[in-house]
């Protein structure tokens, strides 16, 4: 093919032409479960009262908050796996290193993401940090 022909020309485009026309069926609960979780992230997790009214803060603000925080504050063996807001109550999933003690590092965590919270909304948000992993050193 040279420069100055049309690459839609092409007769292998045929093809392509004939997989654009195919109708494409949506799979099934594809929508529903879209819905489902564009509403989930619109849903107020914090009300902020504050000097003209209150704000409020969605789902999805205080799940990016929590896992900025998760990532820079966790203890050294801690590792996040995921970070969830459901009902307003921060779920933190983590994987510990061999020999530390779980339970201690878990609560460490629950606490600095707490804390974080609580400084950037000024509000306490209920945070449970559970520990679903061990991983080699």
């Amino acid at each position: 093919m040279t420069e100055a022909e049309d690459p839609e020309s092409d007769p292998r485009w045929d093809a392509v032409r004939a997989a654009a026309r195919r109708r494409v069926p949506t799979p099934p609960g594809l929508v529903e479960r879209v819905l489902r979780a564009v509403a989930r992230g619109r849903r107020t997790a914090v009300e902020v009262p504050g000097e003209s009214g209150r704000l409020r803060v969605t789902e999805g603000v205080v799940d990016r908050l929590a896992r900025t925080i998760a990532a820079d504050r966790a203890p050294f063996g801690v590792r996040i796996s995921a970070v969830a807001v459901e009902d307003g109550v921060v779920q933190v999933l983590v994987s510990v290193r061999f020999g530390l003690i779980a339970g201690a590092a878990a609560e460490a965590l629950r606490r600095e993401i707490s804390a974080g919270l609580s400084r950037q909304l000024g509000v306490a948000s209920v945070v449970n940090v559970h520990v679903v992993d061990v991983h080699p050193g």
